[in-house]
């Protein structure tokens, strides 16, 4: 049965997006990103088996342990080149929702989950936000700070396994999960378990081999053959990368309502005329320097079986048409998503939550009087 969505696109003004004639990358344009500090590895309470990482062609992955025996093999890495990578990530966020961590309705969330959490910036974050909310991030990889707010824990866990928590959630969130996840009905069964009634989930996704051209400039390059290849590694290896548009679908078949979907898009480099889209594309461009190689290394040559060198010549081929969009004229979009939805109140919580809500308004209507 298809999803009872309500869906919010992009503002009127951020609808087609205008290129900026006469634009070309340079070294002033990536000049105006703002550096991010990346945060340091030493979480000391894990157990040493957690950090048998593997190394593969120059990059660090995922311990062998972290990934699990009935767990998909995870395919990006873990190492300080992938981490400031998904800090510039959450930067490129914040631009884009101007700062907003989550657009799911909260109101006083004690409980919240971050299913993905990577470098740990964006549960950390939620918990300066809500201090009265404890927050726990979970990742296969101990990559995050040993400092955090006292109301923020991380743990090494795999979130494709048997959830064994032992409390409800008020808030469960995950963001560029996108090749992550091998099961996404079943995640999405877990977290509806796992919530509160009443509680939220959100999910934060950039669809990531569903780029397009509003002007089909993107016809031909080596980022649609790199796109391609992606989208068959990840249908081949069980962890298909293009189900977005169908997050909806499997929200609903779960259980749960108030089904949100928000649209919008990030240009791939500084060519757009509007200020907003033009800071947003600079910062993907920044983040798709090291992003071709962390997505597509371990794909094309684990998945596809290429050789190490035909993987790096396509890649290298991306980054070296990345660094020339504006003088080559590609103007290159990802979709991005938004989802949050609600699982519902049981009958007696609602009867107790309506019952409330009518005392205050009883109450408001009495002074008023």
């Amino acid at each position: 049965m298809p999803a009872q969505e309500t869906v919010h696109t992009v503002p009127e003004e951020h609808l087609d997006i205008e290129v900026e004639p006469q634009l070309e990358i340079g070294d002033d344009d990536n000049a105006s990103l703002s550096s991010r500090e990346t945060f340091d590895s030493d979480t000391t309470s894990l157990t040493s088996s957690v950090f048998n990482f593997v190394y593969e062609n120059g990059r660090r992955y995922t311990s062998q342990r972290s990934r699990g025996a009935k767990s998909a093999e995870y395919m990006l890495p873990n190492d300080d080149t992938e981490q400031e990578r998904l800090d510039i990530t959450h930067h490129m966020y914040n631009v884009m929702y101007g700062g907003k961590l989550h657009f799911a309705p909260l109101k006083h969330p004690k409980t919240a989950l971050d299913l993905g959490c990577g470098t740990g910036i964006w549960a950390i974050d939620f918990g300066d936000l809500y201090p009265e909310c404890k927050v726990l991030g979970i990742d296969l990889s101990p990559i995050q700070p040993s400092w955090t707010p006292p109301n923020v824990r991380f743990e090494v866990d795999n979130f494709e396994d048997e959830w064994l928590y032992s409390e409800k959630f008020d808030y469960i969130h995950g963001r560029s999960l996108t090749g992550s996840v091998k099961d996404w009905p079943k995640l999405l069964k877990a977290c509806y378990d796992h919530l509160a009634p009443g509680g939220w989930v959100e999910f934060c996704e950039g669809d990531i081999v569903n780029a397009y051209s509003e002007d089909n400039s993107l016809r031909g390059t080596p980022f649609e053959r790199y796109h391609n290849a992606l989208a068959e590694a990840g249908t081949k290896s069980g962890v298909p990368l293009d189900l977005i548009p169908q997050y909806g679908d499997f929200l609903a078949a779960a259980g749960f309502t108030n089904i949100t979907k928000q649209v919008g898009k990030s240009p791939v480099g500084g060519w757009a005329k509007d200020p907003y889209y033009k800071e947003v594309g600079l910062i993907v461009h920044h983040i798709g320097m090291t992003g071709f190689e962390a997505y597509g290394m371990a794909m094309f040559t684990r998945v596809l079986g290429w050789e190490t060198k035909k993987a790096k010549a396509l890649i290298d081929e991306c980054v070296a048409l990345l660094e020339n969009v504006g003088k080559k004229k590609v103007h290159m979009i990802y979709p991005q998503y938004i989802y949050y939805a609600q699982k519902p109140f049981d009958p007696e919580t609602k009867a107790k939550v309506e019952a409330k809500t009518d005392a205050k308004v009883e109450a408001a209507t009495v002074k008023s009087e």
